[in-house]
């Protein structure tokens, strides 16, 4: 009970309450207990008038053989009762009337009938039963006291008296004591609570702190979704599931966020980090349907992981849908952003693997995706695990190429159209490797860019260039213009010191700046074009002209023909369609060169392999070109033979280059010295310097 209804004076209330409960439940205890006596009773006279029956039976019986002819009266009479019954039991012998009469007694120890007897019938002797075709004879038994022991019945009742009376005194003298204690309860009560609903408070900003705390360690702040942690955990449970089967197939997808950066340098951080919030809502609400864990990866990257997956068309069916969710443009504040994505899958079927390996497939696949233009989705291939090996070691060759003198230039004549001689020549980088022999430039310089090797490889051709600029002009009459050009890519263009750089090398190499030229990409001006204008200007500024490559296969801006400080445009394959035919599609060659030269520029077809391709382009006033047609690439001496005989028919020069026809047989300076990574590291006067001293070395 409560100590709120404990008040003054309210003793007697609870203490007459305690006595009736008392009462009550004596009362029932004291009923069960005297019917649970009263049924042992009535088993135990049972089994005794049972006993009785039998015996007065055996008795009738033994009287009926004894007095042939004698009535049942007769031989009842006989029977000595008081003998067999126990004395504390009443008894009556009587015949019952089944047809519904009064019974009529035989023998009876009291006077009157037995109310509630315990009954067994008699089985008479055989020919006496005809005399009762219509009833029995019966013994009925009942205990003289009764079925219920009043003096038991006495004792407890007066025992239940006694445990009332002293549970009420009990109860009336606690509920007095628990008044004089109410109020130390109370206060104590109160404290309790106050400390109660602080340790509360406390308890609560403790899990809401270990709620944020394990949010933030297994999910984006940014984005809301999972990160990293929480993703490989899911995948490493779900490898488990399918070891064990339960489990059949599953799918890991890293999606990559294209020009990310280029969003990041362009239109700032902000920009950026809404790009990749959209891009997750969209990702949410395009996978709601399947069963997977989407994670942030990295900063421009997402991973999947989709449980039970039929195949890997199905994988790639769902890479698939989260491209499409970004067809629709993002907005940006004031700018309407249209977003692409690459995707590496990997589908996992034996559980074997662990998640690092797993995540390296996906990874993988991405990284193929992402060097080809027209694939935006790849599934893993197990050849391209092999593949990403080799490029490892070749990462790890790269490194040491300068300094093992692997790299290599060589140098395709290019061919004046007006005058039907040769103008110059461009730089073409080889790598001699000592396994896989000589590799072209698109097989290594992706990953010079992404390992941070592009700057030391950019300045070590400019070094080279200039060297062999110097000497050639060394070598050449006075009045022979000729320029050698250098392919630069983005990422060299990220160099602070390139400026500088160039002005230095062509400082010390005594080179003047027209005879060097720098070719450019429009996919390398893009990725950051206000740095990349600055840096031309600095460029244009020195004297260097600027060439842009590969004109007509990529963006095709002429935003950035007025933009940037070009000098000429090399056109890319001008008589050769998308789907490599040879036809000449004259019709698109000639508005490019009469373009170039509206704009006042210069137009330098590249790729020429045909005659009647070379005279189209002359037919067209186009001013420059290259190709197989004109000249293969050469070693640097020999292209010096083809630009010395330059004054001469180009087919002149080549034959003088085939019969070895040279009056001058020293070396070039490019192969008389090959500068070491170390020394690229060195200032541009120091360098020079030792090219004098290793070039009087040679002489």
């Amino acid at each position: 009970m409560k100590l709120s209804f404990l008040k003054r004076g309210s003793q007697w209330p609870l203490t007459l309450l305690v006595l009736a409960v008392v009462v009550l439940a004596g009362g029932r205890l004291i009923s069960l207990s005297v019917n649970e006596r009263a049924e042992q009773m009535r088993a135990t006279a049972g089994t005794l008038v049972t006993t009785y029956s039998r015996s007065i039976e055996r008795q009738l019986q033994t009287l009926a053989t004894r007095e042939r002819g004698a009535e049942l009266d007769q031989l009842l009479s006989k029977l000595q009762l008081n003998r067999i019954v126990d004395p504390d039991y009443d008894f009556e012998l009587s015949k019952i009337d089944a047809a519904g009469g009064a019974p009529q007694i035989f023998v009876s120890s009291r006077i009157g009938r037995l109310d509630d007897p315990i009954v067994s019938r008699i089985r008479l002797p055989e020919g006496y039963a005809k005399e009762l075709p219509s009833g029995y004879v019966q013994l009925a038994l009942r205990p003289k006291a009764g079925w219920y022991p009043a003096r038991e019945l006495a004792a407890a009742i007066a025992l239940l008296a006694v445990v009332a009376w002293l549970l009420a005194f009990a109860t009336h003298d606690l509920v007095h004591s628990l008044h004089r204690a109410r109020d130390a309860l109370g206060l104590s009560r109160r404290q309790l609570q106050t400390t109660q609903r602080k340790l509360a408070l406390e308890i609560e900003q403790r899990e809401n702190l270990q709620k944020s705390f394990e949010h933030s360690r297994y999910h984006d702040a940014f984005t809301g979704l999972p990160n990293r942690r929480y993703f490989m955990d899911q995948l490493d449970r779900a490898l488990r599931e399918v070891r064990t089967r339960r489990r059949q197939r599953l799918a890991i997808l890293l999606i990559n966020i294209d020009r990310f950066k280029l969003i990041n340098d362009s239109l700032g951080h902000t920009a950026g980090d809404e790009v990749i919030v959209q891009a997750a809502r969209r990702f949410q609400k395009a996978t709601a349907q399947f069963e997977c864990v989407l994670a942030r990866w990295s900063g421009d990257q997402f991973a999947m992981l989709v449980y039970d997956v039929p195949s890997a068309d199905g994988a790639l069916d769902i890479a698939g849908l989260l491209q499409k969710t970004l067809q629709q443009p993002f907005e940006l504040r004031k700018h309407q952003l249209n977003v692409a994505a690459r995707v590496g899958v990997t589908c996992i079927d034996s559980g074997l693997q662990r998640a690092e390996e797993a995540v390296r497939e996906a990874d993988i696949a991405l990284s193929m995706a992402r060097r080809h233009d027209s694939a935006t989705a790849v599934a893993y291939q197990p050849a391209m695990g092999s593949s990403a090996a080799s490029l490892v070691s070749l990462e790890a060759d790269l490194h040491v190429a300068l300094q093992r003198r692997e790299l290599h230039l060589m140098y395709q004549p290019i061919i004046d159209l007006r005058n039907d001689c040769v103008a110059g020549a461009e730089s073409l980088l080889r790598w001699r490797h000592p396994i896989e022999g000589l590799l072209t430039p698109d097989k290594f310089l992706g990953l010079a860019e992404e390992v941070g090797l592009i700057v030391p490889i950019t300045r070590w051709t400019i070094q080279q260039v200039c060297s062999l600029a110097a000497e050639w002009r060394h070598r050449l009459p006075r009045d022979r213009d000729f320029y050698l050009t250098v392919n630069v890519s983005a990422a060299a263009l990220r160099d602070p010191e390139f400026t500088s750089y160039v002005a230095r090398v062509l400082k010390e190499t005594g080179v003047p700046p027209e005879y060097l030229k720098l070719e450019l990409t429009e996919g390398g001006l893009i990725s950051n074009p206000g740095a990349a204008r600055d840096i031309l200007d600095g460029l244009h500024d020195l004297g260097i002209e600027m060439m842009l490559d590969d004109f007509g296969t990529g963006y095709s801006s002429l935003s950035y023909l007025q933009l940037f400080p070009f000098s000429y445009v090399k056109i890319d394959r001008p008589f050769v369609d998308r789907a490599g035919s040879a036809h000449a599609n004259s019709a698109i060659a000639a508005a490019l060169v009469q373009m170039t030269s509206s704009l006042g520029l210069k137009s330098v077809a590249e790729i020429v392999e045909t005659d009647d391709a070379a005279h189209d382009l002359q037919r067209m006033g186009c001013d420059y070109a290259q190709g197989y047609f004109y000249c293969e690439p050469l070693e640097a001496e020999e292209a010096f033979q083809v630009l010395k005989n330059a004054d001469s028919s180009l087919p002149a020069a080549k034959t003088a280059i085939a019969a070895g026809d040279s009056d001058d047989n020293s070396p070039t300076i490019s192969e008389a010295v090959v500068l070491s990574d170390e020394t690229l590291m060195l200032p541009a006067d120091e360098v020079a310097e030792q090219l004098r001293e290793k070039a009087s070395q040679e002489h």
